[in-house]
C-alpha cells in the first residue's frame, strides 16, 4: 500500500487534528476527521501561534488562510510590552520578532481562527464527522478504527488520537491509568466587543485604540494577566492565571466569578485598567478554566504502533509555555511527512515520528512550569529583573520559533528509519532527536540567544 491509499481516522479537531488531517489530506490520503463537538467549536478566548506553528498556516493555499486568520487575529501591533503588577513597564520587544514573520504570527480569537481552518480542511476534501463523540478505541489483529457511542465504526490504517487533554485514547489505546493532575492553578478568560461606550470610558480608553493593537502582560505574586485588543480596538480578550486549589471534577470550565477575579487584581496591587476590563466583561463571557498537569508518557504508541496519540493528549502543555498549539501543529505535520514517506508501513512511520518529536516537545512541556513560576516568583526588589528583563516575558527563544518542522522531518526521516529497521537500542529520549535547546535565561532573548537559527 502506498502512503497515499492510507485510510487515516483522526479523532479531535483541536488544531493538532486539523494540521494532521490537513497535510495528510494534502499529501493524498483518504482522511476522516472524528469531532465530539456538533460543530466547529466557537469559544471566545485567545490563542497565539508563534512562527514554528504559524508557517505552517502559511503555506496553505498558496497564502490565503493566513490572510483570512489575519483578518480576525491581531495585524497592527508594534509591540508586547511587559510590565510589573502595578504598570511599571520592564521589558518590551517588537509584537513581531523578525518583520517577514507578519503572516506566521497570530493571536487572536480562538474560535474565528479554528472555524477558518475547519472550512479548509473541508474544502480540500477532509471528511468531517462533527457531533460524533468516540467512545472506543480498537487496535488489534482483526480491526482497527473507533467506535463512537452511537455503535458507528471507522476503519481506518492507521489512528491519529487528537482528543485533548482528556484523552480517553492514554487509557484505552496506550494502557495508562487516569493521571489528571489539577496543576494548583486555574485561568479566568474572556472575550467581549468593545463599543463607544468602552472608548467614552477615561480608565479604558487607553484600550479601546484603534491602533496599533493592544498587546500588553503584567506579572504579580501568584498571578499574571495578558490583555490583547485586535479588528481596530473593536474586540478584547484577556486571560488570568491565578492560584486555584479546587479538586477537578467532571468538568475543568466553568461560568466565572467577576467578585472573585476581581478579589484577584485587588489583593496583587494590579493596576486599575485590569480591573475595569474585568469590570466591563459581560458576566455570561467570563469562564474559569481549572488548568490540568499531565506527567510526561514514555510512548505516544499503541503496541502495534498503528495508533498515536498527538498534540495535549501527548504532552498537555500548561499556557505559560506559549507553545501548546504550536506543538499540535508540528505533529500534525510531521506525522502526514512521516506516512507518506513511509509508502504504507505504518508502524515504520509512527515510530520515526514519535522520534523525531519526543524529546522536542517534552522541553517545551515541562516548560510550562518553570516559567510559571518565573512569573509568579518574580523577586522585583532584586536587580535579576533589570538585568534580564527577558526572563519574564513570554518565551520566545530563537530555537523554538525560528522552527521549521517540515524541513526538520524531511531531513531526519531517512536516518531515524534505518534506526528503527536496524532495532537500534536505547531509551526514547536516547533515540530521539536533540530538543534542539533549552528555556534557561541565556536563551530566553530571542536577538542575543546563541541559538538563532538561520531560516529561509
Amino acid at each position: 500500500m502506498s502512503g497515499k491509499q492510507l485510510r487515516v481516522v483522526i479523532v479531535g479537531a483541536g488544531f493538532g487534528g486539523l494540521t494532521a488531517a490537513i497535510e495528510c489530506r494534502l499529501r493524498g490520503m483518504h482522511v476522516t476527521l472524528v469531532e465530539n463537538f456538533p460543530t466547529s467549536r466557537n469559544y471566545g478566548d485567545i490563542i497565539d501561534f508563534c512562527p514554528n506553528g504559524g508557517r505552517v498556516f502559511e503555506k496553505w493555499d498558496n497564502g490565503k488562510v493566513a490572510r483570512r486568520l489575519l483578518e480576525v487575529c491581531i495585524n497592527d501591533s508594534d509591540k508586547m510590552e511587559y510590565c510589573r503588577y502595578d504598570g511599571y513597564k520592564y521589558n518590551e520587544e517588537p509584537w513581531l520578532l523578525k518583520p517577514e514573520q507578519y503572516y506566521s504570527t497570530f493571536g487572536g480569537h480562538r474560535g474565528a481562527m479554528h472555524q477558518i481552518i475547519t472550512d479548509y480542511a473541508a474544502e480540500i476534501g477532509v471528511e468531517m464527522q462533527f457531533g460524533q463523540k468516540v467512545a472506543t478505541y480498537v487496535d488489534n489483529e482483526q480491526a482497527l478504527g473507533v467506535f463512537t457511542a452511537a455503535g458507528k465504526f471507522y476503519g481506518a490504517d492507521v489512528v491519529v488520537a487528537a482528543d485533548g487533554p482528556k484523552s480517553i485514547a492514554r487509557q484505552q489505546v496506550l494502557g495508562l491509568p487516569e493521571s489528571k493532575v489539577a496543576s494548583g492553578y486555574a485561568i479566568f478568560r474572556a472575550h467581549y466587543t468593545l463599543t463607544d461606550e468602552h472608548r467614552a470610558n477615561k480608565i479604558l480608553a487607553p484600550v479601546c485604540r484603534e491602533s496599533p493593537n493592544y498587546t500588553k502582560m503584567w506579572t504579580g505574586k501568584d498571578v499574571h494577566m495578558i490583555v490583547y485588543t485586535w479588528n481596530k480596538g473593536r474586540d478584547i480578550g484577556w486571560v488570568l492565571t491565578h492560584k486555584d486549589e479546587k479538586d477537578i471534577g467532571e468538568s475543568w470550565s466553568e461560568p466565572g466569578d467577576k467578585d472573585e477575579t476581581l478579589a484577584f487584581l485587588e489583593k496583587g496591587g494590579f493596576e486599575e485598567v485590569l480591573k475595569e476590563i474585568v469590570r466591563q466583561t459581560p458576566t455570561e463571557k467570563l469562564v474559569d478554566f481549572k488548568l490540568v498537569w499531565r506527567d510526561p508518557i514514555t510512548t505516544w504508541l499503541s503496541p502495534t504502533a498503528r495508533s498515536v496519540v498527538i498534540g495535549d493528549a501527548a504532552h498537555c502543555h500548561l499556557p505559560t509555555s506559549a507553545q501548546g498549539g504550536c506543538q499540535a501543529v508540528e505533529d500534525g505535520i510531521t506525522l502526514a511527512i512521516c506516512l507518506e514517506k513511509s509508502k504504507g508501513d505504518v508502524p515504520l512511520a509512527l515510530r520515526v515520528f514519535e522520534r523525531i518529536r519526543f524529546n522536542r516537545s517534552h522541553i517545551t512541556h515541562m516548560s510550562s512550569i518553570s516559567v510559571r513560576d518565573e512569573y509568579h516568583n518574580a523577586d522585583w526588589a532584586s536587580s535579576m529583573i533589570d538585568d534580564n528583563p527577558e526572563g519574564l516575558n513570554i518565551p520566545r527563544p530563537a530555537w523554538v520559533v525560528d522552527f521549521d518542522a517540515e524541513k526538520n522531518a524531511e531531513e531526519h526521516y531517512d536516518q531515524l528509519a534505518a534506526d528503527v529497521k536496524s532495532n537500534r537500542q536505547g531509551t526514547i529520549e536516547e533515540l530521539s532527536l536533540p530538543a534542539g535547546g533549552s528555556f534557561d535565561i541565556s536563551e530566553r532573548d530571542y536577538y542575543n540567544s546563541s541559538k538563532q537559527i538561520a531560516v529561509k
